[in-house]
């Protein structure tokens, strides 16, 4: 249950960082447009070319080889500093600089903790104090733009703003889910294998669906039924990781109360569910196939079994006859290696 929130929350912040990324890319091409031919100013055409050169290439070289909440951190401090030159050359022009740092304590909080978006929120804040002091204490002067000048940019960063605040809470949302869905109770300033609690307790709301929910049977015929429609038509048992956990997202309920109907219906539990449907496809194959070209490893891994052990005893516990038994009562006239 561990390792399937923590692929799945990987998975999450992957997609995540490719949308952002996205969002980023579009933004930046605009800007440069804008900055182009409605306001000409050439060092800001190329500073956001290189910006979006690095972030292109960066992402390119470390998408693969760092998990998702080093890249997160990477640009969360990164894009502040990149930031800096910007918030300088339109310190008195234009407020919505500022706002594009809005974000950053919020990622912060969605994807590690509240401790973290405290200081994300002083690192922002810091920034800020930093342009304020280099314009006063240093004498640098940049060129004043008219409001109508710069109102086209202003829109443009208000848009990303929100655009990137919305993303973040869509995937607070995800993760908050996704957290009630395995009961993992996610407690640490920077989660991961090591850091989860073996006796946490269950978030509330899972414990009352897993307490006090009635089994309704009317309920219990509808979701068993669409169990099975996605067992069957998506053949998802075929997949050897395919998990309790993984089949409640796609019906959209608890786990635990998945379990609880699985049972209700006469399985011991998940598992003899799942083998069951593995067999009959065994089954199937078998009756289908000409077991003379081709070898019972390709059955049984077709089916969703990982090794011949498991599905030896699998398969016997089910039909009572071992597979070889089986082909030889049924299929006589049929060797299979």
């Amino acid at each position: 249950m561990e390792d399937f929130y923590l692929e799945n929350t990987e998975r999450l912040k992957k997609r995540f960082i490719q949308q952002y990324n996205t969002l980023t890319y579009s933004i930046l091409i605009i800007l440069i447009v804008v900055f182009q031919f409605y306001i000409y100013i050439p060092k800001m055409v190329y500073y956001l070319l290189g910006g979006l050169i690095f972030l292109i290439y960066s992402n390119f070289l470390i998408k693969n080889r760092y998990s998702a909440n080093q890249i997160i951190r990477a640009y969360m401090i990164i894009a502040p500093a990149y930031h800096f030159y910007i918030m300088l050359t339109f310190w008195n022009n234009s407020i919505s600089l500022f706002a594009t740092l809005f974000p950053l304590p919020l990622a912060a909080y969605v994807f590690f903790s509240k401790k973290s978006a405290v200081r994300y929120l002083l690192y922002m804040l810091g920034n800020i104090l930093a342009c304020y002091i280099t314009l006063t204490v240093f004498d640098i002067h940049f060129p004043k733009y008219g409001h109508n000048e710069v109102i086209v940019s202003d829109i443009l960063n208000f848009i990303y703003t929100f655009a990137v605040i919305v993303l973040l809470f869509i995937y607070h949302d995800k993760l908050n889910k996704l957290q009630i869905l395995t009961g993992i109770n996610k407690t640490e300033p920077d989660f991961n294998a090591q850091s989860i609690d073996q006796h946490s307790e269950f978030p509330d709301a899972v414990k009352s669906i897993k307490k006090e929910t009635p089994i309704d049977h009317k309920t219990v015929n509808e979701v068993f039924e669409k169990l099975n429609h996605i067992m069957t038509t998506k053949k998802l048992f075929k997949d050897p990781k395919l998990n309790i956990s993984m089949l409640s997202i796609q019906l959209n309920i608890n786990y635990n109360y998945l379990s609880k109907i699985i049972r209700n219906k006469g399985y011991q539990n998940f598992n003899a569910y799942l083998n069951e449907y593995r067999i009959n496809y065994v089954k199937k194959l078998m009756s289908e196939t000409d077991l003379q070209k081709i070898t019972l490893m390709y059955i049984y891994t077709e089916a969703g079994f990982s090794n011949q052990t498991t599905f030896n005893r699998v398969f016997k516990q089910i039909e009572d006859i071992t597979p070889s038994e089986y082909i030889h009562k049924n299929f006589p006239s049929q060797n299979i290696q």
